[in-house]
């Protein structure tokens, strides 16, 4: 890389049941509106307001490092990744794919079809609109691709195998997008901001063998709390109510075509949550939506479609990431040229060329372009098309939507949350092999639920009796994500860490 720095046989039912309880359980009140608010800083005043002092409540310690995401808050992201929303179809998608008076395409996990919000959909998208541009070019031409995130840098590579001119244009001083890769001591290691698990994609498993990329299965064996700590047993009864809301919803959608309902609406229109619910029925139906719904899509129930396969979502995180993820974008981008810290603020489109302007003032001039930057950032100011969009793509760009998801990563000086020692009869390997992997309290939260790193990435633990690294990765979804992106980082710990206190014993 030459980096410039220019600026199957189960029914549907059965199977989202089975899928939704075998993700982590945590209660927010997404159909309710009564989830926690995040403890933080009083609003701004005239007087600034003091910093606050950590705090962890009885028998959590304070960690002893801390990294966190806020793609809410990034103006390069501006959310995490894609989900169905009420009044959105698969179709506009496929718009948006389609290439613009033959000189602009769009790419990216917002332009996938089939699997959109995933490395594997934005991977495909790049490929894809690499050929489609490789089409109609003529041999040499220069093509300019805006976006070094993987599907940008998926086009570029395919275009410059074939022969292509290409230029590739990001606004970030690094490469991969919403892969963020940071070499971090305090974890030993690596610690990825972005995705953490992959599906058994077979383009984006030869990609990562060829990066050097590991991974391990991930079985997701689960615990979960009430919030005085004692560890419950999860019934059927949410994944059971969003499953006959959903056939509600497509009963509906089959009987007017066209008809979409959000899975708020289709819970209560479906009888699944009224005001007789029983508070222990609604406090799982809440579960289902905060530990489930909610990490899958980034938005509540009053937002996400009742249409949207929810199955197939629980379904695809099969491995986790324990290598470097950026390691893809680095054997994409090799020997390209790439202009970082370059921000494109204007696209202007003749019948013959296309025209970058960057916030330096600068211009880039090419045959044709293909457009990778996040569906947020094509929705905010910060971009301009000359001439203006077609209304296909403008209503595409208008209406598709993106959700919202956060990682925190804590490292403490010792696994509080796991047993203090092997049960009688039990060695340490034992103990280990049987160290639940997610973490999760019925009760509201600001994290939907919690990873033991240490549990979660060791595929051998049945034979091994080194400890389990004490790295806790909390995963923070839709409304909650947005709250306390905008808290400063000690205000963000003092909540979070509030969360943990059912597992301040582990002996529940």
């Amino acid at each position: 890389m030459r980096v410039q720095r220019d600026g199957g046989g189960m029914g549907r039912r059965a199977f989202l049941a089975a899928a939704l309880a075998g993700t982590a359980s945590v209660a927010l009140a997404s159909c309710t509106g009564q989830g926690p608010k995040p403890t933080g800083p009083p609003p701004p005043t005239r007087t600034p307001s003091p910093t606050p002092t950590p705090s962890a409540p009885a028998g959590v310690p304070l960690p002893t490092a801390m990294r966190r995401s806020r793609w809410t808050r990034d103006p390069f992201a501006r959310g995490a990744f894609g989900y169905r929303a009420v009044g959105t179809t698969p179709e506009q998608r496929g718009l948006l794919a389609e290439p613009v008076r033959d000189r602009i395409w769009f790419a990216g996990e917002a332009c996938s079809v089939d699997a959109p919000g995933t490395l594997q959909g934005a991977l495909a998208s790049g490929r894809d609109a690499a050929a489609s541009v490789a089409s109609v070019a003529d041999p040499g031409e220069r093509v300019a691709v805006v976006g070094a995130g993987i599907a940008g840098l998926a086009a570029a590579r395919a275009l410059a195998d074939e022969g292509y001119e290409v230029v590739v244009v990001e606004a970030r001083t690094r490469i991969g997008g919403r892969i963020d890769s940071i070499d971090d001591g305090a974890f030993g290691g690596e610690v990825e901001l972005g995705p953490l698990f992959v599906d058994d994609d077979e383009p984006l498993g030869e990609l990562l063998a060829e990066a050097s990329v590991d991974t391990v299965p991930f079985a997701g064996t689960r615990e979960t709390r009430g919030a005085d700590g004692v560890v419950l047993d999860v019934p059927a009864t949410g994944p059971d109510a969003i499953a006959a809301a959903q056939d509600w919803a497509l009963a509906g959608a089959a009987a007017d075509p066209g008809a979409d309902f959000s899975l708020a609406t289709a819970l209560r229109q479906s009888g699944q949550l009224t005001a007789a619910t029983s508070p222990d029925d609604r406090r799982w139906i809440e579960h289902a939506i905060g530990a489930g719904v909610e990490p899958l899509t980034g938005a509540g129930a009053t937002l996400v479609s009742a249409l949207e396969d929810l199955g197939v979502l629980a379904r695809a995180p099969r491995r986790l990431v324990t290598g470097r993820l950026a390691n893809i974008a680095d054997v994409l981008a090799d020997g390209l040229d790439i202009a970082v810290g370059s921000a494109v603020t204007r696209i202007t489109t003749t019948d013959r060329k296309v025209g970058l302007r960057l916030d330096s003032g600068e211009s880039v001039s090419a045959d044709r372009a293909i457009v990778a930057v996040p569906l947020g950032v094509l929705q905010s100011d910060a971009f301009a098309f000359e001439p203006a969009l077609p209304a296909s793509h403008l209503d595409a760009i208008a209406g598709l939507r993106t959700g919202a998801v956060d990682l925190v990563w804590l490292r403490f000086d010792e696994a509080f949350w796991r047993a203090p020692a092997p049960e009688e009869g039990e060695t340490t390997a034992d103990a280990a092999a049987s160290t639940p992997q997610l973490l999760s309290v019925a009760a509201p939260s600001h994290v939907a639920f919690w990873i033991d790193l240490g549990a979660a990435a060791s595929d051998d633990r049945d034979a091994s009796a080194e400890p389990l690294p004490p790295v806790l990765v909390g995963v923070i979804a839709a409304a909650q994500s947005r709250l306390l992106a905008r808290l400063d980082d000690q205000a963000f710990q003092n909540a979070v860490l509030a969360d943990l206190a059912p597992f301040a014993t582990a002996d529940g």
